[in-house]
């Protein structure tokens, strides 16, 4: 045994970390500052939008205030745009932190404890403490993982953590911890059970952990019944899922849809190995080769990545959103697996394939993901013309309903009516096409950006022309209107 072996082995399992995993920590802890300040950086420069940073902002607030959370930015209950039940494990958050900023770092923190967790895995799985270090490197630097931390806020972020420290929890026989975290995963939203079935199938027939694995596949079964065929329903305005539209080419309904599948294989077959699609799976795998050692671990991801695909809804098949989330935990357990596999082959074989994948983990970042040094703009501070915008939102009162514009929108949620401009006068990404807009006459405050979105402007001059609104601030690019009592 070598000296490195012995040292690794006396501490092992203790607070003094060997040198991979204090580097896996550190380099973690370097993730989280950087995505967290650019966020931070973001929304003081009106950088964030109101969909969906504001939707969940508002529903949170809402949620905190024990108030019923009916965002009127998206003009739907939370619960009718997705099953995200986690918002109320939140709540405590907006109690004792109730900043939009506290949230967005929040999120941040949530993916960037994937690395060290990678590691944990990886470890388990019989991987050296190198090669370990490898795979969580690996995950993030993975330019997927990078756009999820730079996605603002959204529930199914929380999936990361949750299910890779599930994952290790049952790999460490305490089944009950890892179904806990698991449990609590589904509730971030309803195609979460698309990553639980398929990983509880896995855990039963490959790794011997036949009850874990089955009350796992029970778990996401029932949550996804429970969300389509149940609560998705009951909080939607028509009793319609909303988003089944996006799969309207393969049928009505959910089971239209899953019956699809089987029965239109030239509509898969096309969606699948469409050029979109091909460079979507290969912006997946290429940045963390490990994962391609794990070939039993891979297909965990096919149901994800076929939802993604299918969709009309052409950005969940690119890496730079939240839609990757499920298939990211996949690629993190694949390159642990990897990992693992790779330790057996010799010592030379191994350093020198161990570079060459962080090499190409680091140049797809730079790449193809959100980084300071190739795109350097998004990491810059606050613009000189934010000025007057944060100038408008301090003219506003806390309570008022105010109809804003897009990004002014995620400083204003933390209250009951905010709109996205030019709702509700024009509808505008609002509810469903049937509902009815409520009544203008509520708004009390109008701010909006003159410099953006020029079909807005017949609204804005309407409002500008009327004996409704005077205007309060009119500073480039900013115009600020109080309804006259």
């Amino acid at each position: 045994m070598s000296v490195v072996e012995r040292v690794e082995r006396v501490t092992e399992g203790r607070w003094i970390p060997t040198r991979p995993r204090r580097l896996v920590w550190w380099a973690a802890g370097v993730f989280a500052l950087l995505y967290a300040t650019a966020m931070v950086w973001h929304y003081s420069n009106f950088g964030i939008h109101a969909f969906d940073f504001g939707i969940f902002d508002q529903g949170l607030w809402l949620l905190s205030r024990f108030e019923e959370p009916f965002v009127t930015v998206r003009g739907l209950h939370l619960l009718a745009d997705h099953s995200s039940y986690i918002m109320f494990l939140l709540v405590p958050l907006y109690w004792v932190l109730p900043f939009q900023e506290a949230l967005l770092v929040f999120t941040v923190v949530g993916v960037a404890a994937g690395g060290p967790v990678t590691y944990a895995i990886a470890r388990r799985a019989g991987a050296t403490t190198w090669l370990a270090g490898v795979a969580a490197l690996l995950y993030l630097l993975h330019p997927a993982v990078a756009w999820l931390a730079y996605d603002n806020f959204h529930p199914e972020l929380l999936v990361v953590p949750l299910a890779l420290g599930g994952f290790l929890a049952i790999q460490e026989n305490r089944q009950l911890l890892g179904l806990a975290l698991f449990g609590l995963a589904v509730t971030a939203k309803e195609d979460v059970a698309l990553l639980v079935v398929p990983l509880g199938i896995y855990l039963v027939f490959f790794t011997g952990k036949r009850l874990a694995g089955g009350v796992l596949a029970l778990i996401g079964l029932g949550a996804l019944a429970l969300n389509f065929a149940v609560l998705l329903p009951h909080f939607s305005p028509g009793g319609e899922l909303l988003y089944s539209g996006r799969y309207g080419h393969l049928g009505e309904g959910l089971l239209g849809v899953l019956a699809g599948l089987f029965t239109k294989p030239d509509v898969v077959w096309a969606a699948v190995t469409a050029p979109k699609s091909l460079i979507y799976l290969i912006s997946l795998l290429g940045p963390i080769p490990l994962a391609l050692l794990a070939p039993r671990i891979l297909p965990i991801a096919i149901p994800a990545f076929l939802a993604n695909v299918l969709s009309t809804h052409g950005y969940q098949a690119e890496i730079r959103w939240h839609y990757t989330t499920s298939i990211v935990v996949v690629l993190a357990i694949g390159a642990a697996f990897g990992a693992a596999r790779m330790s057996r082959w010799s010592t030379r074989t191994v350093r020198t394939i161990a570079w060459a994948v962080l090499v190409v983990g680091l140049v797809t970042q730079l790449s193809m993901g959100p980084n300071p040094l190739t795109r350097p703009k998004w990491y810059t501070g606050p613009s000189a013309d934010t000025t007057n915008m944060h100038r408008a939102v301090a003219l506003i009162p806390e309570d008022a309903v105010v109809s804003a514009m897009d990004t002014f929108v995620p400083h204003l949620t933390h209250r009951r009516v905010v709109f996205e401009f030019p709702n509700p006068w024009q509808r505008h990404n609002y509810s469903t096409r049937e509902a009815i807009l409520p009544d203008p006459g509520i708004v009390e405050w109008v701010v909006v950006r003159l410099d953006m979105y020029d079909d807005m402007v017949p609204v804005i001059d309407r409002l500008r022309a009327s004996n409704e609104f005077e205007i309060v601030l009119e500073e480039p690019p900013v115009l600020l209107m109080r309804r006259i009592p």
